[in-house]
């Protein structure tokens, strides 16, 4: 038997749902994606910045690149896609004046279903938080003066939520910034029993890690998962919820080369 068979007869299934909200405002920056080349999966979110139209522009143009690029596992070729949108974004900025100020946050993971193997990449402070038997094993670290400041030892994490410059980022897609996009420096092995959750920063704002693996352990299934999560931030927004988006991931092996897409 070929080693690609034996990859086919082992692919895991991947079942996920998405959620996005506007919160108290009137419009929606945020935007989010799946899109499956051979039998590798990407799925995106993302949180546009620049004004209602300019937001929801840039957010959408984050969205409709990665439907078009070919999903390289590889980091190096990862990376450079992501700096090619940035470019992409810029030049769109200098050709509509109206959208000048355009930019988003993005964060992207991508699963190769046969080799069993993720990547994610992130620009500014939206997440991807990886659980393995549903408790916490990483995240991405925001690309922001106030995780910075964390970083570094001059703020404790506790005081995040009263900073006052807590919103201000330090990179982002369409920007000119030091910080440029951040990809794992190498694909890890993925499981069943995995899960992933990517969010723009008006889930994790309101919801603390310890909140968020929490719902993962009462949920039933990824639509339960997700649909508890943006119930927990509405319920605790008071009136001032920013827009907010997740989008669950669950790894499963059925023991078929099989693709279960569940959600928009």
């Amino acid at each position: 038997m070929t080693q690609d068979r034996k990859q086919a007869e082992t692919a895991l299934a991947l079942v996920h749902h998405s959620q996005t909200d506007p919160g108290d405002r009137s419009y929606n920056e945020d935007a989010f994606c799946h899109v499956r080349d051979q039998h590798v999966v990407s799925f995106a979110v993302a949180d546009g910045m620049g004004g209602a139209a300019g937001g929801l522009r840039a957010s959408t143009l984050a969205m409709q690149a990665i439907r078009d690029a070919p999903l390289s596992m590889d980091p190096a070729v990862f990376r450079a896609q992501l700096l090619a949108l940035s470019s992409h974004i810029q030049a769109q900025q200098q050709a509509h004046p109206e959208y000048s100020s355009m930019s988003t946050t993005l964060v992207e993971l991508r699963i190769d279903t046969h080799r069993q193997r993720a990547i994610w990449a992130h620009w500014g402070d939206s997440r991807v938080y990886w659980f393995r038997a549903k408790e916490l094993m990483a995240m991405t670290s925001d690309h922001s003066v106030v995780q910075c400041l964390v970083n570094a030892g001059l703020l404790s994490p506790s005081a995040v939520a009263t900073y006052p410059k807590k919103n201000v980022l330090l990179g982002a897609v369409g920007t000119q910034s030091e910080v440029g996009p951040e990809v794992l420096e190498q694909a890890i092995d993925i499981s069943t029993g995995d899960a992933f959750l990517l969010c723009t920063d008006g889930i994790w704002n309101g919801l603390s890690p310890a909140d968020i693996e929490a719902s993962l352990q009462r949920a039933g299934c990824v639509q339960d998962w997700i649909s508890d999560l943006m119930a927990m931030v509405r319920k605790q927004g008071c009136g001032d919820n920013d827009n907010f988006t997740a989008t669950g991931v669950w790894v499963s092996n059925d023991g078929e080369n099989t693709l279960l897409l569940h959600g928009a």
